[in-house]
């Protein structure tokens, strides 16, 4: 009995979808095929080509008259398939699996099924890629609108990382908050004062923010020296200077409006948008008008970090 091999490809080669099959037509052309086979044989075997192409494994058929017949383009008419069958099968031989092969077929099946799996990884790291980038952009977003900024969302990716970066790391880097235990009360047992105390510990407290917390603007309350030396940077401001008295004009607007609430990174945005806007003004005018009419240029003006952490601001 002779040992039928085993097929020359994988069985899971699967060519579905990639219409185009390479033809090789000098060797077509000098093959016994082409010399020898009459018409009806060479029609039927490019037919049976084209066939095993898209079957799995791809290069193989199954090795049934009936559906060789029909393959080759001659239906149900098993009597015109069996003439011409031995030279439309020609190159082609039976495996272990029982099914037919054709050595050249699967060559070129071969090549193209490596380009497929070459392409898919490429997709699939690119899609990968996409989602991580989408993720990123996700969660800077999200910081970025923490610290008081909203960016359009087709800002390209380099810009948004950039702002992203610039975000003081007290802003930034906050990614959870820690559980807070209620206690039961202890008895008051406490002596009652004589009521002389100057309530500097209770104005403090009214005025302790968290960051997410919004509230509207008190006489108290003033940028943080690191976190709006940042903002200022990031308005294009990192060497402006200002007066002292353009945050009490600040403070004074907003106390008037105390239903806007803001977080403290958006009240430091707001204050870096109205000095931005005032040293434009500025700029255009040419300098301070002073009582006499004449410009002159801006007095007792510092660095914001130098004057926002000076202890007599």
């Amino acid at each position: 009995m002779t040992t039928r091999p085993e097929p020359p490809i994988s069985a899971d080669v699967d060519l579905r979808g990639m219409p185009f099959m390479p033809l090789d037509v000098n060797r077509l052309r000098d093959s016994d095929l082409a010399i020898e086979a009459t018409g009806e044989e060479f029609r039927a075997a490019v037919m049976l080509w084209c066939a095993s192409w898209n079957q799995i494994p791809a290069g193989s058929l199954p090795n049934s008259d009936s559906a060789l017949a029909a393959y080759a383009g001659f239906g149900r008419d098993l009597k015109g398939w069996k003439k011409v069958k031995a030279g439309a099968l020609r190159g082609f031989i039976e495996c272990s699996d029982d099914r037919l092969y054709h050595s050249v077929v699967t060559e070129k099946a071969m090549d193209a099924w490596a380009e497929r799996v070459e392409y898919r990884e490429v997709k699939d790291n690119e899609k990968a890629r996409k989602q991580r980038e989408r993720d990123d952009r996700k969660r800077m977003f999200e910081d970025l609108r923490l610290a008081g900024i909203v960016l359009p969302w087709n800002v390209p990716t380099s810009e948004l990382r950039s702002q992203h970066q610039a975000i003081p790391p007290a802003v930034g880097d906050v990614t959870s908050h820690a559980p807070v235990t209620v206690t039961g009360h202890a008895p008051d047992t406490a002596k009652t004062g004589t009521g002389t105390g100057t309530g500097t510990g209770i104005k403090d407290q009214e005025h302790t923010h968290t960051a997410h917390t919004k509230f509207s603007l008190h006489d108290a309350w003033e940028p943080d020296p690191i976190t709006f030396t940042a903002v200022l940077f990031r308005n294009g401001m990192a060497n402006q200077t200002f007066e002292a008295d353009q945050l009490l004009e600040f403070r004074s607007y907003w106390i008037s409006r105390p239903d806007d609430l803001k977080t403290q990174a958006q009240w430091e945005h707001a204050l870096a948008q109205q000095l931005k806007r005032q040293a434009h003004t500025q700029q255009a005018n040419g300098g301070i008008p002073n009582e006499t009419g004449r410009r002159t240029a801006p007095s007792r003006t510092r660095n914001a970090h130098d004057i926002l952490t000076d202890p007599d601001w």
